[in-house]
């Protein structure tokens, strides 16, 4: 009786284990595009933070990269694997370096640098915390699936590393 009892209890957990007992919700399969004063952004970082719901404990953000279309498909644990259905706040950013990176330039430590970045998203639109970006998440896609943003009236100039913590209060 007792292996029974045993063999059951090893059943069951690998039944769990198959079925998504890991915690893990279900993913579904959801897709946006994201265009900057009405045409695709390619090569924008996107984030999806899950708008808390009293039943809801999950809590891993999701993101994904435009393409070329300004197409991004959100990843939560691997590639393209989806997210899970609900309402979510969302970040866009992209920014490119002006000028060169310094030839010592290390990117496990990049904060001891003195860059210069010029926004291409408008920088209020990076934080999905203060954005006001959402959309939803149902099993038939994304709503709205498409996210449009205008470009900031001035260009936004972003400075990063010693100089910036030297000019801050």
């Amino acid at each position: 009786m007792n292996r029974i009892g045993s063999f059951i209890a090893i059943c069951v957990a690998l039944s769990l284990l198959g079925c998504g007992g890991s915690g893990r919700p279900r993913l579904t399969k959801a897709a946006g595009t994201v265009h900057l004063d009405g045409k695709p952004l390619e090569g924008a970082q996107v984030a999806l933070v899950m708008i808390a719901e009293a039943k809801s404990k999950y809590q891993r953000p999701s993101s994904a990269i435009t393409d070329a279309q300004g197409r991004f498909t959100p990843q939560t644990y691997g590639k393209d694997d989806g997210l899970p259905v609900g309402k979510y706040k969302v970040g866009v950013q992209k920014r490119e370096l002006i000028g060169q990176l310094p030839k010592d330039f290390d990117s496990e430590n990049p904060g001891k640098y003195n860059l210069k970045y010029k926004w291409i998203t408008p920088m209020s639109a990076a934080q999905p915390d203060s954005s006001g970006i959402t959309v939803e998440v149902t099993s038939s896609g994304m709503k709205p699936d498409v996210i449009e943003l205008k470009s900031a009236d001035q260009p936004e100039i972003e400075l990063t590393g010693p100089q910036k913590r030297a000019n801050e209060p």
